[in-house]
C-alpha cells in the first residue's frame, strides 16, 4: 500500500498533531506493509520569500500554491491520502484542499481529526461537515471525539494516539518533590493561567516549589505578567522544546499538571504516564477517557485552580498513593505503543484501500 500522510511539520511551534504525524512517518519507515510518504501541510517558503515568514496571513496565502503542487505530485503515486485535521482555519487551508485533490485524482481519503474543539467546529462549519461526510473514513484518537462526531451523524473509527515508552523511560520519582511540569502551548483554551494560579497556592505551602512551562503562544505575555504580579519564584518559561529533548525535561520534574478548558487526548499526558510522573489535570473534553480519576491520575473541573492545587497537594502529601497512580498509568501507556497500535493502523489502511 502506498499512503500519503499529510500533516503539519515539526518546527519552532508545534503540538500534538505535529508530533503524531512525525512519529507515524518514522514508525512506518522501513516497514514493507505500508509505503508512507510525508507531505507537509505547511511547506517551507523559498528563501526569496523568507521575508514574509513573519506575516501570518500572507505566509499562509503564499504557501497554498506550493502545498497544492506537492499534493498533486504525490496523489497520482499513492493509493490513499491520510490527512491530519484540526479545527476552523487549519481545516480550511490544510484539510479541505487535500480532500479535494484526493477526489480529483480518485484516491481514497482518510481524515485523521484531532481537535478538542470539534463540537464547536462541526456545529458552526457546514463546509467541515460536508468534507467529513464526503471522505472515505474519519479516524479520531478517542471515544470522546467519536461521540461528538456521532452527534453530527458522522461515523468515526478510533485509533488512539501513539507514544514510545522506550523513548520516555519510566522512573519512580521517590520522594516526589514539588517540581511541577506543564507542557501545553500558551493558547487560551489550554488554561495555562489556571496552572499558574494553582502554583501560587502550592508555593505558599511548599516554598521551594518550581514550575516548568514548556511551550509558546499568544498568551505568553499575559502569563509572564501573572507570574510577576503574584510574586512567584522558580517559574521557568522553557519555550518550545523539540521531542528529542523532552525526556530530559520529564526527568527533571516530578508532577505533571494541566489546566485545559478544551482538549482531546493529549500526547503530553501519555508521555507523563511513560515517565512515571503522577498526572494532575483538568477534566476537559476527552481527558477523562484517558485519565481515570484516583486510578491513573487526579482530575478536577476545568477552570478550578483551587481544586487543581488541592490535587497537587494531595499528591505531595500522599506519596504512596501517588506512586501507585504512576505505576497504573505506565501500564496504560503500553496500550499506546507502536507495537500495540501498528496492526490497528494497518487494518485501517487496508480497509480504506479495499
Amino acid at each position: 500500500m502506498r499512503i500519503a500522510l499529510i500533516g503539519p511539520p515539526l518546527r519552532v511551534l508545534f503540538g500534538g498533531q505535529e508530533v503524531q504525524a512525525s512519529d507515524l512517518v518514522a514508525y512506518w519507515r522501513g516497514d514493507p506493509a505500508a509505503d508512507v510518504d510525508f507531505v507537509s501541510s505547511r511547506p517551507e517558503l523559498p528563501l526569496v520569500l523568507g521575508i514574509i515568514e513573519k506575516l501570518p496571513y500572507v505566509r499562509t496565502i503564499a504557501r497554498v500554491p506550493l502545498y497544492l503542487r506537492r499534493l498533486c505530485q504525490t496523489a497520482h503515486k499513492v493509493d490513499a491520502l491520510h490527512v491530519f485535521a484540526g479545527s476552523f482555519s487549519s481545516f480550511l487551508v490544510a484539510t479541505a484542499p487535500a480532500f479535494l485533490v484526493g477526489k480529483i485524482f480518485n484516491r481514497r481519503v482518510l481524515i485523521h481529526y484531532h481537535s478538542g474543539r470539534a463540537e464547536d467546529h462541526l456545529r458552526r462549519s457546514a463546509a467541515a461537515r460536508l468534507v467529513l461526510s464526503g471522505c472515505d473514513l474519519v479516524v479520531v484518537p478517542s471515544a470522546f471525539l467519536a461521540n461528538v462526531f456521532q452527534e453530527h451523524h458522522i461515523h468515526a473509527a478510533i485509533v488512539p494516539n501513539v507514544v514510545d515508552p522506550a523513548r520516555f523511560e519510566y522512573r519512580s520519582h521517590e520522594p516526589l518533590r514539588p517540581r511541577l511540569l506543564c507542557t501545553r502551548n500558551f493558547q487560551p483554551h489550554y488554561g495555562v493561567e489556571i496552572v499558574v494560579l494553582a502554583f501560587a497556592r502550592i508555593q505558599k505551602e511548599f516554598p521551594d516549589a518550581t514550575l516548568c512551562l514548556v511551550g509558546k503562544g499568544p498568551s505568553e505575555t499575559t502569563l509572564r505578567r501573572m507570574v510577576g504580579e503574584l510574586n512567584l519564584r522558580n517559574v521557568d518559561f522553557k519555550g518550545a522544546t523539540s521531542p528529542d529533548k523532552m525526556p530530559s525535561v520529564y526527568e527533571q520534574n516530578d508532577i505533571f499538571v494541566s489546566g485545559s478548558y478544551v482538549d482531546c487526548s493529549p500526547v503530553s499526558i501519555l508521555e507523563a504516564f511513560c515517565c512515571g510522573l503522577p498526572v494532575v489535570t483538568a477534566a476537559a473534553g476527552g481527558i477523562p477517557h484517558l485519565v481515570d480519576h484516583e486510578r491513573t491520575g487526579l482530575l478536577s473541573a476545568p477552570g478550578d485552580a483551587n481544586a487543581l492545587a488541592s490535587n497537587v497537594a494531595r499528591i505531595l502529601h500522599e506519596q504512596a498513593f501517588a506512586q501507585e497512580l504512576a505505576r497504573r498509568a505506565r501500564q496504560i501507556a503500553e496500550f499506546h505503543s507502536w507495537s500495540a497500535l501498528r496492526d490497528s493502523w494497518l487494518q485501517t489502511y487496508r480497509s480504506l484501500c479495499e
